[in-house]
This record gives C-alpha cells, sequence and structure tokens, in this order.
C-alpha cells in the first residue's frame, strides 16, 4: 500500500510539474506585468525524488550471512530556502533539504537485522546565476552540499555481531540545479527546478525535482516610484 502511494505521489508531482513548465512557456509569450527588484528572499519547494544507489549486502537478521538488497527509488523531497540577489543575473542561495528514507528491499521470505534504510539530509551553499527571458529567469545553480547521511545497522554489516552498528556521516558533495522561474508579481516568484547532490556512499547521488514558491523582501515599484 505505501508503494502504491509514494507511486501515485511521484506520478501526479511530476505531472504537475510539467503542467507547471508548460504554463510558463506559454506565458513567456506574453509581455511582461512584473519584475521583481534584487534583495533578500526565503522559499519553500517539494517534490518527488529519487536516488541512483545499486544493490547492497544487508545482514540476516540472527545471522553472520548476508543478503542482497535493492533501493527503492521513490522519494519525497521539501527545501527550505533563502538568498539574495545581488543583481538581475547574479546571486546566492543556501537550502536545508529533507528528503525521505531510502528503503531496501530483499528477496522474499528474508528479513534484515535492522530496518534497511538510509536518509539523506544537507545543508546547502549555492551560486546562482540567472538569464531574464522575457517574464520568466533560467536560472542554474552549483555549490557544496554539506550532507549528513544515516544508515541502519544492516547496511553495515558485523558478521560477529546479530547486527552492524548504525553510522552518521558528514560528508562534503557537490550540488548542481537548473529551473526556470515566473513572476506572480513584484515579491513572489514560482519555479520549478531539477536538483542533483553527488551525495556517494550507499546512496551514489539524490535528484530532485521541485515546485517552489518564494517571498522576495524587495521594494515595489509604481512607474517612477515606490508602491504605497
Amino acid at each position: 500500500m505505501r508503494d502504491k502511494l509514494k507511486l501515485w505521489m511521484r506520478a501526479w508531482f511530476k505531472k504537475r510539474l510539467s503542467q507547471v513548465v508548460i504554463v510558463i512557456a506559454s506565458i513567456s509569450c506574453s509581455p511582461a506585468v512584473y519584475a521583481v527588484a534584487a534583495g533578500f528572499y526565503m522559499g519553500l519547494a517539494a517534490g518527488p525524488a529519487t536516488n541512483s544507489g545499486g544493490t547492497q549486502q544487508l545482514q540476516v537478521e540472527n545471522s553472520a550471512t548476508t543478503t542482497p538488497g535493492n533501493p527503492r527509488s521513490n522519494q519525497f523531497g521539501t527545501r527550505i530556502f533563502m538568498g539574495y540577489d545581488f543583481a538581475q543575473y547574479i546571486g546566492v542561495e543556501g537550502g536545508l533539504d529533507y528528503f525521505s528514507n531510502v528503503r531496501y528491499k530483499t528477496a522474499a521470505g528474508t528479513t534484515t537485522c535492522s530496518s534497511a534504510t538510509a536518509r539523506v539530509r544537507d545543508f546547502d551553499f549555492l551560486i546562482k546565476g540567472m538569464l531574464p527571458i522575457k517574464v520568466i529567469d533560467v536560472f542554474g545553480k552549483a555549490g557544496v552540499a554539506i550532507t549528513y547521511l544515516t544508515t541502519s545497522g544492516d547496511l553495515n554489516p558485523d558478521l560477529n555481531k546479530h547486527c552492524g552498528p548504525s553510522t552518521n556521516q558528514i560528508l562534503y558533495r557537490p550540488m548542481i540545479s537548473v529551473g526556470m522561474s515566473y513572476d506572480l508579481s513584484q515579491n513572489w516568484v514560482a519555479d520549478v527546478s531539477w536538483a542533483r547532490i553527488m551525495v556517494g556512499n550507499v546512496v551514489s547521488s539524490v535528484d530532485f525535482y521541485g515546485v517552489g514558491i518564494s517571498y522576495h523582501f524587495v521594494d515595489r515599484y509604481c512607474g517612477q516610484f515606490l508602491c504605497d
């Protein structure tokens, strides 16, 4: 039931993501109405995520043996971010990323000694470049993700014990992102994006497909004057 729910959520978000891209692309053919000034902003993004981890050897319950386990790629991610646009073409951004557990599936009837999961969370710092095209901005981001990787005991087999220890690692990994944004008003901006974190270890990498909304704490302009 849980797998079916995750598959439905992933399909739903990918459908909505494609719809948002089409809407933004069609709006770009119309005259520009809003323009967001440079300055500080905060936002939230959410959407499906996948991982590229491969088969791992998991420790079997109450046994000094292992069994192969395959990661389920369907996940969900959220990102809280803030940034500062210095000008129309350049800015910086930092974010907190949280992804649901990567769960491993073994052969039928085989029980592992722990939960058979890996979890990825991170704080990222990115340099952002932007290219305005009518009412949309195409952007690219690159930087480093300080990644917190947690793995359960069965992913760290210790054949002298009933189960290996769970581990927590802090990893400094590259992160890249591309996407497009649309100015809903002079303060609110919607965006769609793809991001990849090169986690390494058992997870390899995480891809995040997000739909986001942000508020820009900047002055609004009415013609040549500031709005009230």
